[in-house]
């Protein structure tokens, strides 16, 4: 190591190298474990604000995380090929330029690009409430100095804090979030932990929306679920599908939205997949898990969402395929209904005074046949 490199660096422990944000030049690569980098980019959103983007490689799985944009993840690739879906950078705007009232408070969406976006944490509002559809924490800046990036031979983390965007003068809640992956893996985990700022309780029903239908499933597919297809509910009214699993073939549009709300099932053995054991030390104790995939007609082709339903216990699916095609997983707390309607059915889940709650997923991705064949009859045999 160089020795501008080591005054760059900052040891944390035995073997952990770390760096800030500010230690950070843009488009000069910092190098990490098996061929692994770090890159800080400067983008320019449409309107000329410059948004921070971190590209991180672990070796095979490179993301791209937006610093103004919730620390959402932008992009997955794995082994070069994109596993997310094709998004045009028009929607990848700075959080200044995006009303998230306008539309009946369904702003969010003119800003939708990122591959793993927060929603929430205080989902979902409509036209009766004050709160914007999918919440403001993929809106919220995280502050610079907390950003930080640190390693070993073992793993990567990327973490910060992420005051979030709220409806008054003050933030009433923050994330601590932290992205982990291992050196050579296909995997990464995404760790968030909502905290309640005030004095008082705060609802807080946090999750992801999820888009990993890249350019592998542009021959069509079909979800992998843990529920029986009719136990679904297609919600708002949208014309029925002969198939509500069905991913459609880049020349199929797919237009009204269709939305389908589900619980879905523990899945067993999980917890004894490579993948999950990975991240064991980073997640802790013992979790019902479940799993939601999506394979492309071949079978030879999958990215997965694994998770904790003591985290997120329920589940959405929504597809839409216009210009961008969208097939998104989007776990999350309780069922995809406005503060007023879960405060009605008595779903509302608070934060107490100060506390604080944290969930995590693992998004993975695979191009073995045999690994999708053996996750497909592990997550098909959990439906009921």
């Amino acid at each position: 190591m160089s020795d501008e490199r080591a005054d760059k660096e900052r040891t944390s422990g035995e073997g952990i190298s770390e760096l800030t944000l500010a230690q950070l030049q843009p488009d000069v690569p910092q190098p990490l474990p098996e061929g692994g980098y770090v890159t800080l980019t400067l983008l320019t959103d449409p309107f000329g604000l410059q948004l921070h983007q971190l590209t991180v490689s672990g070796g095979r799985l490179v993301i791209t995380v937006i610093l103004e944009r919730g620390m959402d993840i932008g992009e997955i690739r794995l082994d070069g090929e994109k596993i997310s879906w094709e998004r045009d950078e028009r929607y990848l705007l700075h959080p200044e330029q995006v009303d998230l009232a306008d539309n009946e408070h369904s702003g969010w969406d003119s800003g939708f690009y990122a591959a793993v976006a927060a929603i929430g944490p205080e989902i979902f509002g409509t036209p009766d409430e004050l709160r914007t559809v999918h919440g403001t924490g993929s809106y919220s800046p995280a502050l610079p100095e907390s950003v930080r990036l640190s390693w070993d031979d073992r793993q990567i983390c990327l973490e910060g804090n992420v005051p979030v965007r709220g409806y008054g003068p003050q933030p009433v809640y923050d994330k601590i979030i932290r992205i982990v992956t291992r050196p050579g893996a296909a995997t990464l985990l995404r760790e968030d932990t909502v905290r309640n700022l005030t004095d008082s309780a705060q609802p807080v029903d946090d999750g992801y929306h999820i888009q990993l239908a890249g350019p592998f499933m542009s021959e069509g597919g079909s979800y992998v679920l843990p529920v029986l297809p009719e136990t679904m509910l297609l919600r708002d009214s949208a014309p029925p599908e002969a198939d509500p699993l069905a991913v459609y073939d880049t020349g199929t549009k797919l237009d009204p939205i269709r939305c389908y709300q589900y619980v879905p099932e523990r899945v067993e053995g999980l917890a004894d997949l490579p993948q999950v054991r990975d991240y064991h030390v980073a997640i802790g104790g013992e979790h019902e898990l479940t799993a939601e995939m999506l394979v492309n007609t071949g079978q030879d082709a999958a990215a997965y969402v694994i998770r904790s339903l003591q985290d997120y216990p329920r589940s959405l699916i929504a597809k839409r395929a216009i210009t961008d095609r969208m097939y998104a997983l989007e776990p999350c707390k309780t069922r995809p209904n406005s503060l007023k309607q879960k405060t009605i059915d008595g779903e509302t889940v608070y934060l107490a005074p100060h506390g604080q709650s944290t969930g995590w997923i693992i998004i993975g991705a695979s191009r073995d046949p045999q690994e999708i064949a053996a996750l497909t009859q592990m997550i098909r045999s959990a439906a009921k």
